[in-house]
């Protein structure tokens, strides 16, 4: 169970590795693009859009360490801008999610192989 464990680590690692590079070209190139002016100006639906994007990467890289709290922003990150446009869960958006979801899902499973926490011995005086 602890190889399919750490197979599945993986698995989300790599993915969010190529995710994080990936959306990371294209975030670079666009502020490294040409000063071309926009087709329309950006309104507050795009800017929240942008922002959960942006928070998606970033608990995508967070999960590299801290796999539920990476897991949980990337999630309320996702759930946030499908909130204001739906089609973000289009593919290749829907590996996002996904991801996070395999994050959260070796961060529960290596909680179950714990072993139970022993109550510290009582000092009396």
């Amino acid at each position: 169970m602890k190889k399919m464990l750490q197979t599945v680590r993986w698995i989300a690692r790599v993915t969010s590795l190529m995710l994080l590079l990936f959306w990371g070209f294209f975030i670079v190139a666009h502020f490294l693009g040409g000063n071309e002016a926009p087709a329309r100006p950006l309104t507050a639906r795009d800017c929240v859009n942008i922002a959960a994007m942006l928070g998606s990467l970033a608990g995508l890289a967070v999960a590299w360490r801290r796999e539920f709290a990476g897991g949980t922003i990337t999630l309320a990150a996702v759930l946030l801008g499908t909130a204001v446009n739906w089609r973000v869960l289009l593919f290749p958006s829907t590996l996002i999610p996904l991801n996070a979801l395999l994050f959260l899902f070796c961060w529960w499973r290596s909680r179950k192989d714990l072993p139970p926490q022993t109550a510290l011995p009582a000092t009396g005086s």
